[in-house]
């Protein structure tokens, strides 16, 4: 799970409040608050989302999983950071995304490069790179004492 408070600024907290909204289930009211009206976001092989209405759309469609079918029984999300740096209005982070079932398969898992932007205090494009065949992949085995309920209590907490 992703902790806000490894950030080593205002940048970096802002992209890992971003990535860790994707966890709690409150993207939508994230984006609003740290995103720009005009926020662009790239995933390698997907179109690019531009803007916060078109983002709001295609959540309205399903999301990723409208687009992505291994997706389609995904309940959760979370996310290993590996490492993060920046610069300036630019943030990079290595991660690894986990896509879950209710019964604690993991659907999809890719390694990425993300890189933000940041304008004005506010993430102006999100881009992440990884090689899509993750798209194909098999699901893992469901982990032994997975618990959905006990998931989601443990990440509004914001312990593992």
């Amino acid at each position: 799970m992703i902790d806000v408070t490894e950030a080593t600024d205002s940048n970096e907290a802002l992209v890992l409040r971003l990535i860790r909204a994707m966890e709690t289930g409150e993207l939508p009211e994230t984006i609003k608050s740290v995103c720009t009206d005009d926020f662009v976001w790239t995933n390698s092989g997907l179109d690019t989302i531009s803007g916060q209405a078109e983002l709001f759309e295609q959540m309205a469609r399903g999301g990723f999983a409208s687009q992505i079918p291994i997706l389609k029984t995904m309940t959760h999300f979370s996310a290993e950071l590996i490492h993060m740096a920046s610069r300036g209005d630019i943030v990079f982070t290595e991660r690894v995304d986990h896509h879950w079932d209710e019964q604690g398969h993991d659907l999809m898992t890719p390694h990425i490069c993300g890189v933000a932007e940041l304008r004005d205090g506010r993430i102006s494009a999100f881009r992440d790179f990884y090689d899509v065949v993750c798209y194909s992949q098999s699901p893992t085995e469901a982990q032994e004492g997975f618990d959905l309920v006990s998931f989601r209590e443990a990440q509004s907490n914001g312990t593992k």
